[in-house]
């Protein structure tokens, strides 16, 4: 049995996610090892999603924008993890220690906090652009 920490569910629609995100997001939870990591590259998410490779991009960039996804390493040779405040967990304790020792991190500088997009000005909304001809 695996179990993932809930806090967060409350903010996900705070954090503006695209559809490609979301749908990264969906993979990466059903791959991810104990703890969140993720040994796949993006043109095997790609092919398990059946979406191309540009869309897995785009919607990696969005995930490692709001820190959902931790990503290290340079090229094309990037690893991926899920923030520890989202992985899942072999047990309920190794969760509590991964979920303290994250917010220490976070608290220290250490690791990002999950992070919704600051706007001064409500974004363009999804759908057909209303166009006027002049």
């Amino acid at each position: 049995m695996e179990i993932t920490p809930s806090g967060v569910l409350g903010m996900i629609p705070r954090l503006k996610l695209t559809p490609s995100a979301i749908a990264v997001l969906g993979i990466m939870s059903d791959l991810q090892a104990s703890g969140g990591e993720v040994n796949y590259t993006q043109a095997q998410m790609a092919d398990k999603l059946g979406m191309l490779e540009s869309a897995v991009s785009r919607g990696m960039k969005c995930l490692v924008a709001r820190s959902l996804v931790i990503r290290s390493g340079d090229g094309r040779g990037h690893s991926y993890r899920l923030h520890p405040f989202i992985a899942k967990y072999a047990s309920q304790s190794e969760m509590e220690a991964a979920v303290r020792a994250a917010a220490v991190d976070v608290r220290e500088g250490r690791l990002p906090d999950i992070a919704a997009p600051l706007y001064r000005k409500q974004p363009p909304r999804a759908g057909k652009p209303t166009l006027v001809a002049v």
